[in-house]
């Protein structure tokens, strides 16, 4: 697992979380750090004796740098705003990361509770030809976390007095690729009527799992909406090759 931290309060939180998560995992963790110096980051090892981290600058171009760890990473970790962009919206540096990382990315957002993990739900985005990599993740994170799984279906709510149906074949594809793969959970399922950023911001989770979506930049309506009011952490998913055998998240 990778983690790039500069000196944001965003990036710390992305630390933080990841350091727990890697250490939940019992795996190492990989710190871009953009400044060598900051020790801040002590604060959280300090509380987790047992985790080891490998701490590295990220250099002049920490976009390459993390795309570059994305090639030995099951999962890259960052926070949702960077020292250069403390106001509303997204950081720099997430979606060119997201674009060219080679392996799923973690945007750390949201409520405190939901950061620290205590609702003990994860939930899948579903809607899309990505869905069964978002169940795979979503599953992992469940028996990782021992967490509970929802299923969140997104439809536009009615516009001009047309009604737009639910997609119960999506919901019904999600169910019982479950009973398949991780009969042991048994999934809530959320059909929400409105616009993903309302549906997104409502969520008592502690992570949703979305797919890339196909829109032009490389990152489709719900995923956007996640990225930028989402009331949870984000798991961005990516297929991984057959042949790898890294530690999944």
């Amino acid at each position: 697992m990778t983690v790039g931290v500069d000196t944001s309060e965003s990036a710390y939180h992305a630390f933080e979380w990841a350091a727990r998560h890697a250490w939940s995992l019992r795996t190492d963790l990989q710190v871009y750090l953009a400044d060598p110096g900051d020790t801040t980051v002590q604060r959280v090892l300090e509380r987790l004796p047992m985790l080891t981290a490998h701490f590295r600058p990220s250099g002049d171009d920490p976009v390459a740098a993390l795309v570059r760890a994305s090639d030995s990473s099951a999962t890259l970790v960052l926070g949702c705003k960077g020292e250069q962009h403390r106001s509303l919206g997204l950081g720099s540096l997430v979606l060119p990361v997201l674009r060219r990382a080679r392996c799923g990315v973690v945007v750390v957002r949201g409520r405190p509770e939901a950061i620290r993990g205590e609702h003990g739900w994860i939930t899948a985005a579903v809607g899309g030809c990505e869905d069964p990599v978002v169940l795979r993740r979503a599953v992992e994170l469940c028996r990782t976390r021992r967490a509970r799984l929802r299923l969140l279906h997104i439809h536009l709510p009615a516009q001009h007095g047309v009604t737009v149906p639910r997609d119960e074949a999506t919901i019904r594809r999600a169910v019982l690729f479950l009973r398949t793969t991780a009969p042991e959970l048994t999934p809530e399922v959320l059909v929400e009527s409105r616009h993903p950023h309302e549906a997104l911001a409502a969520l008592d989770s502690d992570l949703v799992v979305v797919g890339r979506g196909g829109q032009h930049d490389g990152v489709g309506l719900v995923t956007r909406a996640a990225l930028y009011h989402a009331s949870c952490p984000v798991l961005v998913a990516r297929p991984e090759p057959m042949h790898d055998d890294r530690a999944k998240l």
